[in-house]
């Protein structure tokens, strides 16, 4: 062959990998296109509901307490809100802040001559940290406040990096509940193995919910897949070596899987840190007095022990109801108790050491047996811990899901779950039924004046929302301690035992009846919780001053056809993250009617 032939067949070959690498190239990105188009349709399916049906459905589904007596409110958010700009405008907030010993966040747990240990996100607001270090120290306390870069010794600028790769998910985007939440509080052994078997599943909803993101290096995508792990073996790593430190805080949420995470050091585990920004410490939240917040909570805990029946609705369409046991009651009142987090159902009040009401938070010894839930009715929602979804409905039966309608996304993830091979044929440690998909949690928050955050809204999440007074997330699962999986369950089957699939309900009414007199009580009604006008409460809190200033809720959602004018399905229901867009975008430009209302 001459060399002429032969540079002309090599250029052939040539042309004919670049023809191929280009073709399979188009048709990769045509086909990443076309799932992407599917998931955008499908994240539309939604559940419609007319609110004005919920009497009827409270009576069609069971319910037979008094339901709520009151109407109800309108819309609010708080108009008390500023952005200080000085550490002198954020001290006296502050200084509220490092006393309060209620709550998720009680920093005033520790005591003049305490060290206490902070870790936060590299992105925290650096002027509101200061101000909490100077508060601190006018009570004789050193707080070390380190942020999360600084305790790994990396750059903020890669933290920024990763941050800015992740950026795909918006408000609306629920899957991300059905994904990276249930990975996070699933407590899976290797949640690969799912995820695994999902994307043969669904393809569609796999390529929206774990998207493959554009990190410049693998060494990127190695750190953000174990940043959490990282980061508690550095906090565990510091408190070996600076054993003066006798105070921790640390998170947004899931104390007890941090407390629990820290393994040596969990005893000095205080609680989480939620004043990131200016929402939590300007707002009023931390000016709650400690001595009223656990007041207005222990009598929401107090009838517990005599309740025979609890009932549950919510004008966007939760229903619910269950029958409690002598034995379900004493378990549920003697576990109900976490700091602005009480456990509303037994389930979640079992299976575990509960918290001391008193030395809060030290563990009892009492061990309390597990309770698998026997609700029946239907959880509805549009809110989740992650961000919002097309309206969904989850039906239960006896405890259990039994079926899901809407939802979008999410709905979808859900309705995958709820068909993983086993997953409903396994008996889990602990607990006389099989399946994992029980009723577990109703974590209701306590406070009157924490509220929704706009910002979270803008970055496609939805944390703070839970902490409101009165709002209850419901979730599902089989929680099982690792001392108590004493056959290695977990690891042997490939299979949870955490919990997830949070659902929020922003306006429940929550009634329950007494045993022997057969009366009802009202425990919240439309998102108020009703020790807010209990009279010893209120008598309490005169002390501090005006009892309607202290205890009213100030953040009321905004709710098309329910709260607010406007068309519940077609203005909310059917795409609630565009709503919630809108919301939050005209509370940080002001323009919002509620604000201050």
């Amino acid at each position: 062959m001459s060399s002429h032939r032969f540079y002309i067949c090599i250029i052939s070959l040539l042309f004919l990998f670049i023809v191929a690498t280009t073709s399979f190239a188009q048709n990769n990105q045509n086909h990443e296109d076309e799932l992407r188009a599917e998931a955008i349709k499908r994240n539309k399916n939604y559940a419609p509901w007319n609110p004005n049906d919920i009497v009827k459905l409270r009576e069609d589904t069971g319910l037979i307490g008094p339901g709520p007596r009151t109407s109800l409110p309108e819309a609010t958010f708080p108009g008390y809100l500023t952005r200080p700009t000085t550490v002198a405008e954020l001290m006296p907030q502050a200084l509220a802040a490092v006393t309060q010993k209620g709550g998720r966040s009680p920093l005033g747990l520790a005591d003049p001559g305490d060290i206490v240990l902070i870790v936060i996100p590299h992105d925290s607001d650096r002027l509101i940290q200061e101000a909490i270090v100077q508060a601190y120290k006018s009570r004789k306390i050193e707080a070390r406040i380190i942020y999360k870069d600084e305790i790994l010794g990396i750059t903020s600028d890669l933290l920024n990096a990763i941050a800015e790769a992740k950026n795909v998910f918006k408000a609306g985007d629920g899957q991300q509940e059905s994904g990276e939440w249930f990975e996070l509080l699933g407590n899976w052994p290797d949640f690969n193995v799912y995820k695994n078997w999902v994307t043969l599943e669904d393809p569609v909803y796999a390529s929206a919910t774990w998207p493959d993101f554009n990190f410049p290096d693998d060494s990127m995508a190695t750190l953000d897949k174990n940043f959490n792990d990282m980061v508690f073996t550095a906090i565990i790593k510091y408190l070996d070596e600076h054993p003066e430190v006798n105070r921790v805080y640390y998170q947004k949420a899931s104390r007890t899987l941090a407390k629990s995470a820290l393994k040596h050091h969990g005893n000095i585990y205080m609680g989480n840190y939620t004043y990131l920004n200016h929402y939590d410490l300007m707002g009023q939240s931390p000016n709650v007095p400690a001595d009223v917040w656990r007041m207005l909570e222990g009598k929401m805990i107090d009838p517990l022990s005599f309740v025979d029946r609890y009932e549950i609705s919510d004008p966007e369409g939760t229903v619910m109801h269950s029958d409690v046991t002598v034995e379900e009651a004493r378990i549920w009142a003697a576990g109900s108790y976490q700091q602005g987090h009480l456990y509303m159902i037994p389930s979640q009040s079992s299976g575990r050491y509960p918290y001391s009401r008193v030395n809060y938070p030290a563990v009892g010894n009492n061990w309390l047996d597990s309770v698998q839930s026997r609700t029946n009715g239907i959880i509805a929602s549009t809110n989740s811990h992650a961000s919002n979804h097309a309206r969904i409905e989850v039906h239960l039966k006896d405890g259990y899901m039994d079926k899901i309608i809407g939802g979008g996304l999410y709905g979808d993830g859900m309705r995958l779950s709820l068909a993983y091979p086993k997953i409903n044929e396994l008996i889990w440690p602990d607990n006389p039924k099989p399946g994992f998909w029980w009723l577990y949690e109703a974590g209701t928050g306590t406070n009157p004046k924490y509220f929704k955050h706009p910002k979270e809204i803008l970055l496609g999440q939805n944390l703070s929302e839970r902490n409101a007074g009165g709002v209850i997330h419901w979730s599902f699962g089989t929680t099982v301690s690792s001392e108590r999986d004493t056959d290695n369950f977990r690891e042997k089957n490939q299979m949870p035992t955490g919990h997830a699939m949070h659902h929020h309900t922003l306006l429940p009414t929550y009634q329950v009846r007494l045993r022997d007199s057969g009366n009802w009580l009202t425990l919240i009604e439309h998102g108020v919780i009703q020790t807010y006008v209990d009279p010893e409460v209120r008598a309490l809190t005169s002390r501090y001053g005006n009892p309607n200033d202290i205890l009213r809720r100030d953040w009321i959602p905004e709710l098309p056809g329910i709260t607010a004018p406007g068309n519940y399905n077609e203005d909310y229901a059917s795409d609630p993250g565009t709503h919630w867009v809108k919301w939050a975008n005209s509370i940080e430009d002001g323009s919002n009617t509620y604000i201050g209302n």
